[in-house]
């Protein structure tokens, strides 16, 4: 038995150089060593959540020091005392939270399209309360509000263990309000949502409708504002276009921070690609990857979707190779539930101007300038290569009612140009796949 503490003393010695003093007093400090033999170590935790957070946050870490203090490596059981579990009263909404302990800041893919509700989000964990009260989160679905509201949530638990952490949809807190009712335990309802530190709330806009929930909600929304308890809310959409939704609440949806999460662009759905692939240790080349993100662009749970399909057909098929013949097998059917983006000259005009910077309507104007006049010839090429209908006379129609010799000349120009300029190649290539990305 002293050998096994002498171990263990110098584990806790190297957990405590790897994680903040908060965390390793309220998770490491509490585990009492209790059994070694040549194979497994027994770690014994007072409660169900130090063990709930050691196996999802902790776990592979206590292993890694285990094995650098005593050169082997062990098998790890981790139990909890019997007499803490029995004796000690346990909070019911420790108990019954429902964080995903993988929706953490650390996992989550930030780009253009969510960066302000990631920045807001942590901000919010680092200062519960004292930034932004409520934090409303907006957005498609599968975009990654719950992952943000989530991440809020167990940055919370492992940094404020003794605070009390209650996530939520709006439609549990509605059937738990009806069955309070019903039961007649009101109070006990309104005590487990009105003694928390953080309340996570999912997907308000199914609110809408439901005149004794907004009720309800509207008195624990002030109750713990008034204490200064952080809100987090998400929706799909904004606060004022929630049918049916009272004005006062509609209110204080709006009184803190707003922060829309949007469809990821091609870099971002590129990042959630790599990542969730390395996660899932495959080895996939840049040349799938790229075509899977040019494929989905719909939201994060699709290209998710995605990963977990080639994996789950490269097993079917026994195989480790991912190559291209397999993943559009893999992918057949999710591709063809994707939204294809409609090319037309408008679009491509845009994005030529865009791309050179110019005003919204040079290309179509009456200018002649040597700024516009390559930008044009590039725009009414690019619609010869891309549009259903590239007709010279429709090109010249669309690019400011031009004739047809003049659309020619140009797409002509820029045709013969690119076999001797590569950088004029290069930038229309980069135009067509700016389009073709959306």
């Amino acid at each position: 038995m002293e050998e096994l503490k002498r171990i263990w003393k110098k584990v806790s010695e190297e957990l405590s150089k790897e994680i903040s003093a908060v965390s390793y007093d309220s998770w490491i400090k509490p585990i009492t060593p209790e059994e070694i033999d040549e194979t497994k170590i027994t770690l014994k935790v007072p409660f169900s959540v130090n063990k709930n957070m050691i196996m999802t946050k902790y776990f592979s870490l206590i292993e890694s020091c285990l094995e650098s203090v005593t050169s082997h490596k062990f098998d790890i059981e981790v139990v909890v005392d019997d007499a803490g579990s029995e004796h000690s009263e346990v909070d019911p909404i420790t108990v019954e939270n429902t964080l995903n302990p993988k929706y953490t800041f650390s996992s989550f893919v930030v780009g253009n399209n969510n960066n302000l509700a990631y920045v807001a989000s942590l901000a919010v964990a680092e200062r519960p309360a004292k930034t932004y009260n409520p934090l409303f989160l907006y957005g498609g679905s599968g975009l990654g509000k719950t992952h943000l509201m989530q991440a809020i949530g167990n940055y919370y638990l492992e940094n404020y263990p003794k605070k009390k952490v209650l996530y939520t949809t709006s439609e549990k807190f509605t059937y738990e309000l009806v069955t309070a009712i019903r039961e007649k335990t009101n109070q006990a309802f309104r005590n487990k949502y009105r003694r928390v530190d953080l309340l996570l709330i999912d997907d308000v806009q199914f609110f809408a409708n439901k005149e004794l929930a907004q009720e309800e909600f509207f008195h624990t929304f002030n109750a713990l504002f008034e204490k200064d308890k952080q809100i987090v809310l998400t929706c799909d959409r904004l606060p004022s276009e929630i049918p049916q939704l009272e004005e006062r609440l509609k209110t204080r949806f709006n009184s803190g921070l707003l922060a829309d999460v949007q469809p990821p662009d091609y870099e971002t759905r590129m990042a959630i690609l790599k990542s969730k692939i390395q996660s899932e240790y495959l080895s996939v080349n840049d040349e799938i990857v790229e075509f899977i993100a040019d494929s989905i662009k719909s939201n994060v749970r699709d290209l998710e979707g995605a990963v977990k399909r080639i994996l789950v057909y490269a097993g079917i098929k026994r195989t480790n190779e991912i190559s291209m013949e397999l993943a559009t097998a893999a992918l057949r059917d999710i591709l063809s539930t994707q939204p294809r983006r409609i090319v037309t000259a408008a679009l491509i005009i845009n994005e030529v101007e865009r791309y050179f910077r110019l005003s919204k309507g040079s290309l179509v104007s009456k200018k002649r300038s040597k700024e516009i006049a390559l930008p044009r010839q590039v725009g009414m090429y690019i619609c010869r290569e891309l549009l259903d209908d590239p007709s010279f006379p429709k090109i010249g129609e669309e690019f400011g009612g031009r004739d047809h010799t003049t659309a020619m000349h140009n797409v002509k120009k820029i045709a013969e140009d690119i076999e001797t300029d590569q950088e004029l190649a290069n930038m229309v290539r980069e135009i067509i796949s700016n389009i073709k990305k959306g």
